[in-house]
């Protein structure tokens, strides 16, 4: 048993769903850009050209990835704070 009052633990679990479902969310994301990569890079071999922009698209996605997560960081920091004052 938590030890934990249902208030508190109620609220725990609110945001907990909510932070799963963002990562889902983004996992969902991740998956089809892949996706989506795969099918550009095999088109541009069917067409017989090089793929060196291949690695300059990884890297913006990275880019990308890395501003996404920045700013889940700060939603998710912005939520406890909030939360925890209310506690």
């Amino acid at each position: 048993d938590s030890k934990l009052p249902s208030a508190v633990r109620n609220t725990l679990l609110e945001l907990f769903g909510q932070i799963e479902r963002e990562f889902e969310n983004l996992y969902i994301e991740n998956l089809e850009l892949r996706r989506e990569i795969d099918t550009l890079n095999e088109r541009l071999a069917g067409e017989g050209q090089t793929i060196d922009g291949a690695e300059l698209s990884k890297g913006q996605l990275k880019t990308k990835a890395s501003h996404s997560t920045s700013q889940l960081s700060q939603k998710l920091k912005t939520t406890y704070k909030a939360s925890t004052s209310k506690v």
